[in-house]
């Protein structure tokens, strides 16, 4: 073959690999992650807690969660949210190789002025893979008295959070503030009160320097309940669990309290009396509860003053004790917390 022609071949063979899509990824991962900034950007100028990406027809919509609206912000393409989703997927260390496994994680963005945090949750439908982000506020940390709407509730936190063992629940819905009320009492028992804190979490939202923090990995048996075992050798003074969602999680988080430990932890129900009944279906005895339970805050975030607050309903002490007394059937002697907003706040609906 002529040397002219041996060089052509070379060439046109170097054009096309430099021409290959996977060499060129440098590109379109800039302008992804350019894409990725601005869609947090407008979702923190929208005050929103989530943005939901959801395939209709042909093209993604994305709509952000302001309280109880979800409101449309500009669509993607479906090329442009897989390339999306495959650079947050790598960011937030999920697996790329099995689109059929829900996934959860904490993804950080850079820029030159801020850094974004958001929780990651991706789960497979049989056409696409849907992904939600919640943002993370890093600068929101606040004290008990911060984020309190009435000040003496952050005294009966605070009393709750001098107690030397038991178990302490803090309930509400999604989006109620219970991490946020977490980190306050987290804050307060790690500057106040001088403990030594050990946290399992799922993902550890809030980076702490001076505590340690263990996230949970299924796939490498980290599970809550595998952590708090492990948790227990460490001698800590309290115990942070970032939920109660099953029965062995549960089991574990007594046994914790009952060997001379504080512990924290969140449930999902919408006031103390249903907290109660959440842990009972979950195989604990109401003798158990009686002997650990500490105190339960429940609690809503309401508006005051353009900043978000929170109104909680506490048990606490006597209170408690009282509840106990009335289980399984008897009313209670004043309102649950969310009767209480249904009454006063029904625009909020």
């Amino acid at each position: 073959m002529p040397l002219h022609r041996v060089s052509t071949l070379f060439a046109k063979k170097k054009e096309t690999y430099t021409s290959h899509p996977f060499l060129k990824e440098e590109e379109p991962s800039l302008s992804i992650h350019t894409k990725l900034k601005d869609l947090l950007q407008q979702a923190i100028a929208l005050k929103a807690s989530d943005i939901h990406f959801t395939r209709q027809d042909d093209e993604i919509l994305v709509q952000c969660r302001v309280g109880t609206l979800m409101i449309p912000i500009d669509p993607l393409s479906l090329t442009t949210y897989e390339k999306l989703l495959a650079y947050i997927k790598f960011h937030a260390s999920l697996t790329l190789t099995h689109p059929k496994q829900p996934q959860s994680g904490l993804l950080m963005v850079n820029d030159e002025t801020a850094c974004y945090y958001t929780r990651v949750s991706i789960l497979p439908t049989p056409h696409y893979q849907s992904l939600v982000l919640r943002l993370i506020n890093h600068q929101s940390q606040k004290s008990l008295d911060d984020i309190s709407h009435f000040p003496h509730h952050a005294d009966v936190l605070k009393d709750m959070a001098r107690m030397p063992a038991g178990l302490i629940l803090i309930s509400g819905p999604t989006g109620s503030g219970k991490t946020t009320t977490t980190y306050a009492l987290i804050d307060y028992l790690k500057h106040e009160l001088g403990k030594s804190i050990v946290t399992i979490e799922d993902p550890v939202e809030y980076q702490q320097p001076d505590i340690v923090q263990m996230q949970v990995n299924e796939s490498l048996g980290m599970t809550y309940d595998v952590g708090i075992k492990e948790i227990l050798r460490h001698d800590p003074d309290v115990i942070i669990i970032g939920e109660i969602r099953d029965a062995k999680t549960a089991r574990q988080a007594l046994r914790a309290a009952f060997t001379g430990h504080l512990v924290i932890s969140t449930v999902h129900a919408k006031n103390v009396r249903g907290t109660l009944h959440r842990l009972i279906d979950l195989g604990i005895s109401q003798q158990d509860l009686e002997q650990a339970l500490v105190g339960i805050a429940n609690q809503r975030l309401v508006d005051q003053n353009n900043h978000r607050k929170a109104q909680f309903e506490l048990c606490f002490g006597e209170q408690l004790d009282a509840l106990f007394t009335q289980l399984p059937l008897a009313p209670l002697p004043y309102k649950p917390l969310d009767e209480e907003l249904d009454l006063c706040l029904p625009a909020t609906h």
